[in-house]
């Protein structure tokens, strides 16, 4: 294997990690601006003393860079994961409203950073939160509709990648009722502490004088300050549907180089044949034939319930990567299995996966085989095989490849 090989192996879990890190550090943030909300159900001071906090969290300079870091590069890796697979459609209903929620994201909340945050930092434009609170609820109800709408999609977003994350943890099972219902508890106590919050600042504005307050600790930006946020915020609106457009003609300029390198045949059991363009994995060929086929992880090569056995072609196709053998390794796998999320045929194969297309994470561990009394009998055939074949597990068990072949 040569270096750039090797580099270009590693690059899918390298960008996994990356993915996870910024959206972790996302996560956090969102959290933390839904309990800012939630203060409101206690008073609008309350909510003022956390706001304050988090301007000044985020007024150290490695805080605020390592925010905005995570969200540029997170969106960048929604543009490759975009990029990176062959067909948009069909896909897994969870992973198409993640993809579509995290991309609503920027459009949603473009207006308010670059109003607040951005405006702060340009102008020195001083938003309490009493005076977000006047112009969301009372002088602009809409924005005050839209801003609930976008942290609920940045939280069901960032509930369905901790989703992903987390159940393929031994610990999932135990963790899920608490974290469901915390998934559910902190939007709703945020929703009400901001509508507490907009009726207590709607009693305040009657009181004569509170506004005139408000709009003179404000600071607020004069018209030619106001006409470039107004900029600001097209250029990155532009910047958000030039990069969707790009990674989408990317995609078509691939898929024309991949129709001139030929086609592979990839043969499935029960004498079903998938004919797709060079680069696309065995689990991408599943899925665009509509053949059901396991992945847990969405095919990211961490849960390795999309495993196949390669029963020909397989000493013409590209080796594990280091991450691959890894997985491979972990759960005992036998000689021949590959992760069909991983490999990308280099010539015609035939292959069968090895687990049901609904498993469990706990039917998938126990199907590994990982444990002892599965190793015994790692040569054992299912009781459906012909003679000849040397698989330890075939699913179905009744479509082994050489039984299909011999009948």
């Amino acid at each position: 294997m040569t270096a750039g090989a090797g580099a270009a192996d590693r690059m899918p879990a390298l960008l996994g990690r990356l993915r996870l890190a910024s959206g972790l550090v996302l996560f956090a943030y969102v959290s933390l601006h839904l309990l800012n909300h939630a203060a409101g159900l206690a008073s609008i001071a309350a909510m003022e003393a956390g706001a304050m906090w988090m301007y000044h969290l985020l007024q150290f300079a490695p805080v605020t860079w390592t925010l905005y870091g995570a969200l540029l590069l997170h969106f960048l890796l929604a543009l490759h994961a975009i990029y990176r697979r062959r067909r948009l459609w069909p896909m897994p209903v969870a992973e198409a409203l993640q993809l579509c929620l995290g991309l609503a994201i920027i459009p949603l909340l473009a207006g308010h950073v670059i109003g607040t945050r951005v405006a702060g930092a340009l102008f020195s434009v001083f938003y309490t939160h009493g005076y977000v609170l006047l112009v969301l609820g009372e002088l602009q109800p809409v924005l005050g509709l839209r801003q609930a709408v976008a942290l609920l999609t940045a939280w069901t977003h960032g509930c369905i990648g901790m989703h992903f994350w987390l159940r393929l943890k031994p610990s999932w099972p135990v963790l899920r009722p608490w974290l469901f219902a915390a998934a559910l508890l902190l939007p709703a106590f945020s929703l009400a502490g901001f509508a507490s919050g907009l009726r207590e600042t709607a009693l305040r504005a009657e009181a004569e004088g509170w506004v005139g307050t408000r709009l003179r600790e404000l600071n607020a930006p004069n018209s030619e300050a106001a006409a470039t946020l107004g900029s600001l915020t097209d250029l990155v609106l532009a910047c958000w549907a030039g990069g969707i457009a790009l990674a989408l003609i990317a995609r078509q300029v691939r898929a024309a180089r991949q129709r001139r390198a030929g086609r592979i045949r990839v043969a499935y059991p029960q004498g079903r044949v998938v004919e797709v363009e060079r680069g696309v994995t065995v689990l991408e060929a599943s899925q665009i034939a509509g053949i059901p086929h396991a992945s847990i992880c969405g095919g990211r090569g961490r849960c390795s319930t999309c495993r196949i056995r390669v029963w020909s072609g397989a000493e013409a196709q590209p080796g594990p990567s280091p991450e691959e053998g890894a997985v491979l390794a972990r759960i005992g796998a036998a000689p021949g299995t590959r992760l069909a999320c991983q490999l990308r045929p280099a010539a015609d194969l035939a292959v069968a996966p090895l687990l049901p297309p609904n498993p469990s994470m706990r039917e998938a561990r126990r199907l590994g085989g990982a444990a002892p009394d599965r190793r015994k009998d790692r040569n054992a055939r299912s009781p459906s095989c012909s003679p000849t074949c040397a698989a330890s597990a075939c699913w179905p068990r009744t479509a082994c490849p050489t039984t299909s072949s011999s009948s």
